[in-house]
């Protein structure tokens, strides 16, 4: 969610500065008086590297009317929890509405940061979403730790074509959020010291990226596979948290549904001081969630809170497990998606429970488990299949559900004049 968080706040704090970098005036904006970010930033770095719990999401787009950019891919298409102590690998290039090599030859440095709390735009106001960025320059209470890396860790200057290659090491579970700045001639940069992130000289932000990394995986299995539609689908889970309770979250979805879907996030109005949720809106190439959410009062998972907001697209982990919070209905029908999502406070081991309905078509559906401590923020997380399956249930011939649909369509101007669309996160 924090790409999405960072293309609604940059507008609202816009000043006119000299950017450090060869970006237009018009598509920067101030966040510190050092700091400026171009607004097209949060389509240009993606993670690259897969982690053990992978699903694929929504092919989303985002269309801010203000600045007549068209559906602009954000280039998210798999939720993918990382491991530590394995490598991330992140990729800075041109993409659709973000063309890069007007940067080429500038000096960049990557920060890392993890996150108490990471940014959403649940309830969004300005003074909310604008401090998606500024908290981590200002070194924000809701920020655990920073890293710097760069010449020394292979971050150095941006290639002739526009593009950059980086890796992280986390060392903990957690939520992490990349940052990808250029640096003014001369100038310093950033600098980190005790955690603590300073500016000395003036950058400008020009990638950022989030990912969740798991401490330890957990282990998952269904007590009964296949199952009918209709039945409850229990799921053994052992984790590796220790001496405390957990909030255990669960999703389940008819496999290879999600990846024929479309989602876009249109931002309307003037983007100024008086940007308001109410500017936000969503929509699906799919009509409804067939499904049922079972949901307690912990609404928070791996520190993202399942909104109910529909504006909330269905990328990243928030918007996966927020999108079934929201709109799951026992009677829905039209194009629908067939999924159900159950987040429960629990011993760290337990039998998690999932509902299914009568109406859900036969074959196989993926689960995605994540788990919590509630003390100790320890992140755990499965992946799996398990069947549905009924004599003379509707199985849809396979259907679109299973790879099907029709082709992905970029959609929207390159307004950039390069680029291309980018399918990792």
């Amino acid at each position: 969610m924090m790409a999405v968080a960072l293309v609604l706040a940059g507008p609202l704090s816009v000043t006119s500065t000299v950017g450090a970098t060869p970006v237009a005036e018009s598509q920067s904006f101030s966040v510190t008086e050092n700091v400026d970010v171009w607004e097209r930033s949060p389509l240009t770095l993606r993670t690259t590297s897969e982690g053990p719990t992978t699903i694929t999401a929504p092919r989303t787009f985002i269309n801010v009317e203000s600045a007549a950019t068209g559906d602009l891919p954000l280039n998210k298409r798999t939720v993918t929890i990382h491991e530590r102590n394995e490598s991330i690998n992140m990729s800075f290039e041109p993409r659709i509405g973000a063309g890069t090599r007007t940067l080429a030859g500038d000096e960049a440095q990557l920060l890392a940061v993890k996150l108490d709390q990471a940014p959403t735009t649940e309830g969004a106001n300005t003074s909310d979403v604008s401090g998606s960025l500024e908290d981590i320059f200002v070194n924000n209470s809701n920020i655990t730790s920073s890293e710097l890396l760069d010449d020394s860790e292979g971050v150095g200057a941006i290639s002739e074509e526009g593009e950059l290659s980086a890796s992280y090491t986390p060392e903990s579970g957690g939520t992490y959020a990349f940052v990808l700045v250029t640096v003014d001639d001369g100038d310093e940069g950033l600098s980190v010291s005790d955690g603590n992130v300073s500016v000395n000289g003036d950058v400008t932000v020009v990638g950022v990226e989030q990912a969740i990394v798991q401490d330890n995986a957990s282990a998952v299995e269904p007590t009964q596979n296949p199952a009918n539609p209709g039945d409850n689908v229990t799921l053994d889970v052992d984790t590796e948290i220790e001496d405390e309770n957990a909030t255990h979250a669960v999703l389940l979805v008819r496999q290879g549904e999600l990846q024929r879907q479309s989602s876009t996030v249109t931002v309307s109005g003037e983007l100024n001081e008086s940007f308001s949720q109410d500017q936000i809106s969503a929509e699906n190439s799919f009509d409804d969630v067939s499904g049922v959410a079972t949901v307690g009062d912990n609404t928070r998972i791996a520190n993202l809170a399942l909104s109910a907001n529909q504006s909330i697209p269905a990328i990243g982990l928030q918007g996966l497990f927020g999108m079934v919070v929201s709109e799951a209905e026992s009677n829905a029908d039209g194009d629908v998606i067939h999924a159900s999502v159950t987040v429960v406070s629990d011993d760290s081991d337990a039998n998690v429970t999932v509902q299914t309905l009568d109406s859900w078509p036969n074959g196989a559906y993926q689960y995605v488990h994540v788990a919590v401590g509630n003390e100790s923020g320890t992140i755990n997380s499965d992946t799996g299949t398990v069947t549905l399956s009924q004599a003379g249930g509707p199985d849809n011939g396979g259907g679109p559900g299973n790879g099907g649909g029709p082709p992905d369509n970029a959609g929207g101007p390159n307004d950039a004049g390069d680029g291309d669309d980018d399918e990792e996160e």
